[in-house]
């Protein structure tokens, strides 16, 4: 489809010149819309075009128009069908968009497409920067700055499936693939596996263990038999996608025997298929107990904080801003996800921040040395040592470690008599061990200290341990509680991007999630920018009243 022609010119019949005095109110959030929000998406136009031919096919429309409408459709948490029915139907919503008061609107399915182009022209967060580029000119947030940062779980858009139930789908969705592409005449034993796959009808829950073991052996001889006969057919199907999932599943759920048969891996690895309707969504859990587990992806969310560290008054409308929102993968862990929020929001103009907020995920030795070498904060409690061999032990805390002297000071007082630098270069990791031989031996504190054999203690500690010592003797002061106050308004954010609706995946596969995800801030920024702009107008009337 090639680009239409921009008007910007208005128009006798447009909603705001034929129904102005319906939102004459200068709070009312779709004229606020209308006039700080869509001039951003208009600022946009020219990258937009990118996207689409100059002149080949019909024309399109307009995508500013569509960018405003998923935007909208995103605030107000309707799905496509409705957002259609709204630009058509709905005066507010043709008032903010600017268009005439007999549009009649597109297809529905326009906006699928629109957001295909979107992913496919890499232009995924083209919303979102549009109005953090507007929010910047307007004086709300700046580059760098104050930020803190959290990560909340985000569900797959697909139903949970157990492993037997992953193998025979995967194989299902192959079949459908080689019946409409006619390759089934080529496939010897073609209705077995048809009437096995596709028309099977089983009463699950009456089978046995017995049967379930069965089923799944079956699965993966059907597996494999399938695989060696798609290596040998055409490209088309050979190397489509739904062979490829089945391989990987295939490798992910079975290993073979010394026979050359499948057989059932006793355990799943992190990051196998879980549903093959999305083979990017995995299984994660929050904590080593499993108390929060699910199935889909991660998002890291950064927000500004108050420059001057002031919380709002109840029922004030809040000026801090999501400045990026990073989907990863469910596995990833938080720090690999400040890496890439960091990467991002180099790479898109708004700085690293100065002041970073964060919980104990984000907190290590590395980070912090790493935060002080580019001359940054990184405020964040720091976990607990994990270096005692009992609870009742004396942990790495009680000890006084100066790595850059090489000297430990162990709760008794005595100093350490020997430091050995241990280099992993697999894992690119630089451990430093303390020993106090010969003095444990005659120490009144040796049963709280150790329980080894030996009765002497060991202390192993990272490259930048101080830096973590430190950091947990001033978790202990109240000056460090009240900084980390600063943090809490994070929460609040997630909560408001999860209850807007990006608790669940609208679509499939991360591409698709990550654009939503970039809506979805888009959309919290916008409202709250709304919200703002309507206080200030409140408050502005109550001054001249008063």
């Amino acid at each position: 489809m090639s680009l239409p022609t921009e008007k910007r010119q208005g128009s006798l019949f447009a909603v705001p010149v034929l129904a102005a005095g319906l939102f004459k109110s200068h709070a009312d959030r779709y004229r606020i819309f209308r006039e700080k929000i869509l001039p951003r998406l208009w600022a946009v136009r020219e990258k937009l075009a990118k996207l689409y031919c100059a002149d080949n096919g019909r024309p399109a429309i307009e995508p500013v128009l569509a960018l405003g409408v998923t935007v909208l459709q995103f605030m107000e948490k309707v799905p496509d069908r409705k957002a259609e029915e709204n630009l058509r139907l709905h005066l507010g919503w043709k008032y903010a968009l600017d268009v005439e008061i007999d549009y009649e609107g597109f297809d529905h399915s326009s906006l699928g497409k629109f957001r295909t182009r979107l992913l496919e022209g890499g232009a995924e967060r083209i919303g979102f920067d549009a109005l953090l580029k507007g929010l910047r000119e307007a004086g709300l947030i700046r580059k760098r700055g104050k930020q803190r940062l959290d990560s909340t779980h985000v569900l797959g858009a697909v139903a949970k499936m157990g492993r037997l139930a992953v193998v025979r789908e995967t194989i299902r969705m192959v079949l459908l693939l080689v019946r409409r592409v006619g390759a089934h005449g080529r496939l010897g034993n073609w209705q077995a596996l048809h009437e096995r796959y596709v028309d099977s009808q089983i009463a699950w829950h009456r089978l046995s263990q017995e049967g379930l073991r069965e089923k799944y052996q079956q699965a993966g001889c059907d597996a494999l038999e399938l695989i060696k006969w798609l290596r040998l057919e055409p490209a088309e199907v050979r190397d489509s996608d739904k062979a490829l999932l089945l391989e990987r599943v295939f490798g992910e759920q079975y290993e073979l025997g010394s026979d050359a048969q499948p057989r059932r891996r006793p355990s799943e690895a992190s990051g196998v298929v879980k549903n093959p309707h999305d083979p990017d969504v995995q299984w994660a859990t929050k904590d080593l107990a499993k108390t929060k587990q699910w199935q889909g992806y991660k998002v890291q969310i950064a927000e500004t904080v108050a420059e001057d560290g002031q919380t709002k008054n109840k029922g004030e409308p809040t000026e801090q801003f999501i400045t990026e929102v990073t989907t990863t993968e469910a596995i990833a862990s938080d720090l690999d996800g400040r890496r890439r929020v960091e990467h991002n929001q180099r790479e898109h103009g708004q700085g690293v921040a100065d002041e970073l907020y964060v919980d104990a995920a984000y907190v290590t030795d590395d980070t912090l040395a790493e935060a002080r070498e580019q001359g940054r904060e990184l405020f964040g409690p720091a976990r607990p040592s994990a270096n005692a061999s009992g609870k009742d032990l004396f942990d790495a805390n009680a000890f006084d470690v100066d790595v850059a002297r090489r000297k430990a000071i162990c709760p008794g007082g005595h100093e350490s008599r020997q430091c050995s630098r241990l280099e992993n270069h697999q894992m690119g990791q630089v451990v430093y061990r303390f020993e106090w031989a010969g003095l444990c031996d005659t120490c009144v504190l040796q049963q709280q200290c150790t329980r080894s054999r030996s009765g002497r203690r060991m202390l192993v500690v990272g490259e930048h341990h101080d830096l973590l010592q430190q950091r947990r003797r001033d978790m202990q002061t109240d000056e460090f509680k009240h900084l980390m106050h600063q943090r809490n308004g994070i929460e609040g954010t997630i909560s408001e991007f999860t209850r807007a609706g990006a608790r669940r995946s609208r679509y499939r596969g991360l591409a698709k999630t990550t654009l939503a995800n970039y809506f979805q801030g888009a959309a919290v920024n916008a409202n709250r920018w709304i919200r703002l702009a309507k206080w200030h107008k409140e408050e502005e009337q109550v001054e001249k009243a008063a």
